[in-house]
């Protein structure tokens, strides 16, 4: 998902991601992966620059829908709707992914400097066509689980 792959970069080289970011990354990793919320909490704590234990957690718990004001399981955010929302153009997408384009920006660069050599990305690379999890297929794998746990 472009949206989240630029908000996760954006976060590894920077420290700092937009809460929009923030709640669609966490959205896709809780709902769509089925991922426990503290695994990105963790993540975010080791990575976010402005990371406060007490206000991360209450978002992580947020969109998972598992807070004391938990919102309600069944709001997933979809990162295509966001982006044509939010990033109409993909000037925040370009900005951070550098894989597709001819001349990438310095940003999108910067996430290939700083992750680990073992990971084998390179800039040149095609961006995948086919996302881990398909939008429709995690938003109804979430809200069948989430369905299931709460009968």
């Amino acid at each position: 998902m472009p949206l989240v792959d630029a908000a996760m970069r954006q976060m590894y080289v920077t420290g700092d991601m937009h809460n929009r970011a923030r709640m669609i990354a966490a959205s896709y990793l809780t709902k769509h992966m089925l991922v426990h919320w503290k695994v990105g909490l963790d993540w975010f704590a080791q990575c976010l620059t402005d990371w406060d234990p007490a206000s991360n957690a209450m978002g992580w718990q947020w969109v998972a829908g598992s807070g004391p004001d938990a919102a309600p399981y069944f709001r997933v955010f979809n990162p295509e709707t966001q982006a044509e929302k939010f990033d109409p153009r993909g000037i925040y997408r370009r900005r951070w992914i550098a894989e597709g384009q001819a001349d990438p920006p310095p940003t999108a660069l910067g996430y290939f400097s700083a992750v680990p050599r073992s990971w084998g990305v390179r800039p040149d690379a095609p961006y995948p066509d086919t996302p881990v999890v398909g939008l429709a297929e995690g938003r109804a794998r979430a809200l069948e689980a989430y369905h299931a746990r709460s009968s």
